[in-house]
């Protein structure tokens, strides 16, 4: 997947990976489709650059969310220098680090950076996850509806959120969460249950 079309197959399963250039001084994070990864990654080496990781994920999106992750975090802690673009006829100069040294930064620091955020990203997007956040919202869209006095339609969402979050933090062992979501469906319950 080429840089121009990769939104079009973001769905996709992809690769992050972190590429190497001696010569230049400069390290690159990028990301490829798992379909097309040897042809970016032999672009890279046919000009010098080495692979030195390569973090298979599931979608695109996922991989481009630990790119920008990694790059976002360099560039605050003032990596911004990049290879110039002339030097990257394969394309991909906006990605890289020029002259990481020269902020004490290595290989090895951007390995552990990458490989951090790909962990992060990875739990983020599990199914345990996407379930607890889909709940979240669920009782965000409760208390919305509250808020603009639709609470007859509130307390139908409530009673069929609560619970189930409930019963998940439970059997996940989040003793913390469960207690919260049990302080909160007593409220609702208290709330609906009072004389208006």
């Amino acid at each position: 997947m080429s840089a121009r079309n990769f939104h079009d197959h973001a769905d996709d399963p992809a690769i992050l990976y972190v590429v190497h250039h001696e010569v230049q001084d400069a390290l690159k994070v990028g990301i490829a489709s798992a379909a097309g990864q040897e042809l970016r990654l032999q672009a890279h080496r046919r000009h010098g650059w080495t692979t030195e990781l390569r973090i298979e994920f599931e979608t695109g999106h996922q991989a481009r969310q630990v790119e920008r992750a990694v790059l976002s975090f360099l560039r605050s802690c003032g990596a911004t220098s990049t290879v110039l673009q002339a030097a990257m006829p394969q394309g991909g100069y906006t990605e890289t680090l020029a002259h990481p040294h020269l902020m004490g930064l290595d290989l090895q620091d951007l390995l552990q950076v990458t490989q951090l955020a790909s962990r992060l990203v990875r739990k983020a997007h599990c199914s345990l996850s996407r379930a607890v956040r889909v709940l979240r919202d669920a009782v965000g869209v409760g208390q919305l509806l509250i808020e603009r006095g639709q609470k007859d339609r509130a307390r139908e969402v409530l009673c069929q959120v609560l619970p189930l979050q409930l019963q998940l933090a439970q059997a996940v062992g989040l003793d913390d969460m469960a207690l919260e979501v049990q302080e909160l469906l007593q409220a609702a319950e208290a709330k609906w249950t009072a004389p208006a």
